[in-house]
């Protein structure tokens, strides 16, 4: 008895280890390295801004609530 479904520890997994389609293989990837590589070059930037942002959120709760 063969299994086609995948076991349950890998059912989720980001990359699958086949595609029924090879084109849909080449989309994926082409889709996650596009979009991974939009997204590391604002890092430097938004993620310093979040921070002042979230320190400035939880100063005013603090005040707010003294």
């Amino acid at each position: 008895m063969e299994h086609r479904h995948p076991p349950p520890d890998q059912a989720l997994a980001e990359h699958p280890l086949d595609y029924s389609d090879p084109d849909l293989r080449a989309y994926a990837e082409e889709q996650a390295e596009d979009i991974l590589d939009t997204i590391v070059h604002y890092m430097p930037v938004v993620l310093p801004c979040m921070g002042a942002l979230l320190i400035f959120m939880l100063a005013f709760i603090a005040v707010f609530m003294a």
